[in-house]
């Protein structure tokens, strides 16, 4: 009767010849003349040098992210508050009735007059689209009215009474009075954009330095 011996294969290790020679902390390298090297990490000056590394590339990129994001911010509230105003013109003609705009240092709402010239009252103009809406706490607000810069009035003691008037007033003749710009900065930007009327344009949006 044959007797079959079957011999077991010794595993492989990962590190070649180094498994002969059980040393802690050895690995394969093939350059060196017993066949393993030391291993080692990173010292404490590296470590250092690539957090110090780290931080200034954060503190260059970030700021410039946070600027991208205020340009979109301040053009794009810009370019709503332009919209807005525009639309506010064209309801007072169709609807036959007189619209205006009140500016504080945190909002800004639409107003229609209630009532005739001489006995009316300005209230807030109910309607979804030219509803009150809040500046960005970031931004910084400055108001000309007939070349006149206006004290804006804290926007959570502000309320709607007999002796409210808007700053800028639609009428249903379609005249746009009186003359107006709307400064919008965030701090960190170095143009600023406005909301200001015009002379071919009854209402312009852009660059306050390339208007």
């Amino acid at each position: 009767m044959v007797k079959v011996v079957v011999k077991k294969k010794m595993p492989i290790s990962v590190i070649g010849n180094c498994s002969d020679k059980t040393v802690s902390g050895l690995r394969p390298d093939r350059k060196s003349a017993g066949g393993c090297v030391p291993q080692r990490g990173f010292s404490l000056l590296e470590l250092i040098v690539v957090i110090a590394m780290m931080a200034t590339l954060t503190g260059v990129i970030l700021p410039r992210l946070n600027i991208g994001g205020e340009r979109n911010q301040i053009r794009n509230e810009t370019v709503r508050l332009g919209e807005l105003m525009r639309r506010a013109s064209e309801e007072a003609i169709f609807k036959t009735r007189e619209l205006g705009i009140r500016f504080t240092d945190g909002d800004y709402q639409f107003l229609h007059l209630d009532g005739d010239g001489r006995t009316g009252k300005w209230v807030a103009y109910d309607d979804k689209v030219f509803r009150k809406r809040e500046w960005p706490d970031n931004f910084e607000i400055e108001i000309e009215v007939a070349g006149v810069r206006i004290e804006l009035e804290d926007a959570e003691a502000f309320k709607i009474d007999d002796k409210t008037r808007p700053h800028v007033m639609f009428l249903s003749n379609g005249e746009l009075m009186p003359d107006f710009r709307v400064l919008l900065d965030t701090g960190l930007l170095e143009d600023r954009w406005q909301v200001a009327s015009g002379v071919e344009q009854p209402i312009i949006v852009g660059i306050a330095e390339t208007l």
